[in-house]
């Protein structure tokens, strides 16, 4: 079966080179135009490949996105540079291969053709189980700052960055919930550590957003006691403690 590839970029001249060498080198694309998409769309799908364009806004949301995942679930990533995009920005964020724009045909197809015996075969039909729902942290001056849900109770979070959040009196979050729900608030920061971990603390929630967790927390008690019994509503969440 065929490795999948996701491209973040714009329609354009770039788009079309992209994929016209990803069918020659027997890929199935997938393409989000804005990174807030393509942020959520590596939380809940998994890809072989990334492709991210540097010079889109949030480009930086993506690439942190796919640092987070498991090592076995990472996709091999391209960054697409121009003359106004260092080469070392695509490094500083872990790029395994540059693309250079103007886009020459024969360059990005040898470099996928390359790329191809590090990529996990066929994910299309893939979706990600533990530890995979995203929360966007809402920080000055950014797009929106991703990270992994590790824990959550009544009272806060635990989470996983690529980067130290600021310990702030409070931050909002929005917290994606596995069936398309979002949970909105406001959380203050209470531990960071070296690994990117951090422990919040709910310091506004809205009435439904508490009964929304409430209900998964009684959901999971649920499924511990019952284990045979499948809840339609689920989180699947990795071990950590606040």
């Amino acid at each position: 079966m065929k490795p999948n590839i996701l491209f973040v970029a714009r329609r354009s001249s770039c788009l079309q080179v992209l994929e016209s060498a990803a069918q020659q080198a027997s890929l199935l694309p997938d393409v989000c135009d804005t990174a807030g998409h393509a942020v959520d769309r590596l939380a809940t799908q998994s890809y072989s490949a990334l492709v991210v364009d540097l010079e889109a806004p949030g480009a930086e949301n993506v690439l942190r996105m796919a640092h987070l995942l498991p090592s076995a679930d990472r996709p091999v990533v391209f960054a697409m540079v121009s003359d106004r995009t260092p080469v070392a920005t695509a490094y500083e964020f872990r790029a395994n291969f540059v693309l250079y724009k103007p886009l020459q045909a024969e360059q990005v197809l040898r470099s996928l053709r390359a790329a191809r015996g590090f990529m996990p075969m066929d994910r299309r039909r893939s979706s990600r189980s533990a530890a995979k729902s995203l929360v966007h942290f809402d920080l000055p001056g950014s797009a929106g700052y991703p990270a992994m849900l590790l824990d959550v109770n009544a009272s806060g979070m635990s989470v996983q960055t690529t980067g130290a959040i600021p310990l702030r009196n409070t931050i909002p979050f929005r917290l994606q919930l596995p069936e398309g729900g979002i949970v909105r608030g406001a959380a203050e920061v209470l531990w960071t550590d070296s690994s990117g971990r951090a422990g919040l603390i709910f310091s506004k929630l809205a009435t439904q957003a508490r009964e929304s967790i409430a209900s998964w927390l009684s959901s999971q008690q649920d499924r511990r006691q019952n284990p045979r019994k499948t809840s339609k509503r689920h989180l699947t969440l990795a071990a950590s403690s606040l």
